[in-house]
């Protein structure tokens, strides 16, 4: 068991990300997100904190990493193994299916800096689906079922 550190949601595609605190997830994704649509594999995405750090420290990086990075919901821990197929419950009434591995993009460098996308090889989060609908907040506890 673990805890939700932060939330990060992007209203618009090409938009910075905005920080918040709590947080509806729907079927279709997060409530206020731009990935916030029917039919995707990836409605949520997922990366660890301590990912985060070792990225960062690794190019310099001294901003928000997760933030940067640009995934959704950003947990204190996550096993250092494949996770597709794994369920996820997030706070009391969320519960999710990790689908795919989040590919680290070109993107990476260019907000944290140069050689990131290549220190978040095997480090760049996964995406989920939505299993149960509800509200999270951090500090909220997660577990990998």
């Amino acid at each position: 068991m673990g805890i939700i550190q932060s939330i990060v949601i992007r209203p618009k595609k090409k938009e910075s990300t905005l920080s918040v605190d709590e947080i509806n997830i729907l079927k279709t994704g997060i409530e206020g997100d731009h990935h916030f649509k029917p039919m995707s594999k990836r409605t949520v995405t997922l990366i660890s904190s301590i990912a985060l750090a070792e990225v960062a420290a690794a190019v310099g990086f001294q901003g928000n990493a997760h933030a940067a990075s640009r995934r959704n919901i950003c947990l204190d821990t996550l096993p250092n193994e494949n996770m597709i197929g794994k369920k996820i419950s997030l706070g009391k009434e969320v519960l999710l299916e990790v689908t795919c591995y989040c590919s680290p993009c070109k993107q990476m460098d260019e907000n944290l800096g140069k050689g990131a996308l290549n220190a978040f090889y095997e480090k760049a989060g996964w995406g989920a689906i939505v299993l149960r609908e509800g509200h999270v907040k951090t500090g909220d506890h997660f577990e990998v079922l």
